[in-house]
């Protein structure tokens, strides 16, 4: 890649609200992750990959369309269409067998670039013409995904023996350069026989904010959003990304940044439908919740104080679409809604408080549903500021 005819301060990376996680060692399945509140689930429609795959990257092909994702298994290149539904594999000419541990997507999306063993050839792979061309070696450790920074172009890929931040340089042999020491707590493996204590899955935002998530789903954030390096990186939440015993295999995709902060704390939530009516402007149909929160985390039943939440869900991707609530700011980015207090708003351990929502959703009011899902409803403890 230190060839490349990018030039990283006028390339436009897209993002979206959501990235990619490669799951399982082997029959591999493909998550969306959402950084801010934690949100994952399995792409249902993409079959998983009995061999297993690594070293994903994303090739953005719109700014409202999904990535096709891009993976080695051996020597061959494993193409995800996450939108229809597909995985197909391809032999690549001049790739060895591997194993595969890093791999990013330049950003026209022409090349991915992946790593092997410690004294191996790297290998950047023409993604059209299915080539792969030999590179310097990466240089020893346990760091198995790295990611463009998207103002400079930077490889940065974090060790998770003992968390140093890692700069990782093609045109230098070996690649891997120390930038900090101890930035990131060690890295933790999943139940998963032979998995590795390794930061597997690592992307940034828009603005240079990146995110490393170990092999345990546990996530770290680290502003790089300058060129001064923070000494610690914080970690996200009381919880792992969501995938039970499974091990995090790799990572893809870039995050539309949010002024939001991340949190994954879930508490409690509940629904009721109200009514729905049709709209005039937009045309379509509006559905009326109330929403209870209960100061109860979700998963442990734990009663705390709480202060300050984030509600989140759905919202379809058409032009029109919103939602309006009581009391808290509303956001909504790539298909997601996120309602957030505004300031402290205290509810004793165990109480609960409702929350009036409207969701408005335009098209034929004869075709759409009398009660909106909902989909992806959830709830999350924030800090107090």
């Amino acid at each position: 890649m230190a060839d490349s005819s990018v030039s990283w301060k006028d390339a436009r990376i897209m993002a979206h609200r959501k990235v990619y996680l490669a799951v399982g060692r082997t029959n591999t399945r493909i998550y969306r992750f959402d950084p801010v509140d934690g949100d994952t689930r399995v792409v249902d429609g993409v079959p998983p990959y009995e061999p297993g795959y690594t070293a994903m990257g994303a090739q953005y092909r719109g700014e409202d369309k999904e990535p096709l994702l891009l993976a080695v298994s051996g020597n061959k290149l494993i193409t995800i269409d996450v939108t229809a539904g597909t995985l197909r594999d391809e032999v690549i000419d001049g790739l060895p067998g591997g194993p595969w541990f890093d791999g990013d997507m330049d950003p026209d999306g022409k090349v991915l670039f992946v790593v092997s063993d410690p004294d191996a050839h790297s290998y950047a792979i023409d993604v059209a013409t299915k080539q792969a061309t030999a590179r310097r070696a990466p240089g020893g450790g346990r760091w198995d995904d790295f990611s463009y920074h998207p103002k400079d172009g930077r490889l940065f890929s974090v060790e998770g023996d003992n968390g140093d931040l890692l700069l990782i340089d093609p045109g230098r042999q070996p690649m891997k350069t120390v930038l900090k020491r101890g930035v990131f707590p060690p890295a933790e493996a999943s139940a998963t026989a032979g998995s590795r204590k390794s930061y597997s899955a690592t992307f940034f935002d828009q603005d240079g904010h990146f995110y490393a998530v170990d092999s345990a789903g546990n996530v770290n954030v680290l502003d790089l959003t300058t060129s001064a390096v923070p000494d610690h990186a914080q970690r996200i939440g009381r919880g792992r990304v969501p995938v039970g015993a499974l091990e995090i295999m790799n990572g893809a995709g870039r995050i539309t940044p949010l002024p939001v902060p991340p949190s994954y704390d879930e508490i409690t939530v509940a629904k009721k439908f109200n009514q729905s009516w049709e709209s005039g402007e937009p045309r379509g149909r509006v559905y009326s919740f109330e929403l209870t929160l209960t100061a109860v985390s979700k998963d442990g039943g734990k009663a705390e104080d709480l202060r300050r939440f984030r509600i989140s869900f759905d919202l379809p991707t058409v032009k029109g679409a919103n939602a309006a609530a009581s009391g808290v700011e509303v956001i909504t980015q790539d298909g997601k809604v996120y309602l957030e207090s505004t300031a402290d708003q205290f509810l004793a351990a165990g109480t609960s408080r409702p929350i009036a929502v409207q969701v408005t959703v335009p098209g034929d009011p004869a075709r759409l549903p009398r009660e909106y899902p909902l989909d992806g409803l959830k709830a999350t403890r924030l800090h107090s500021r």
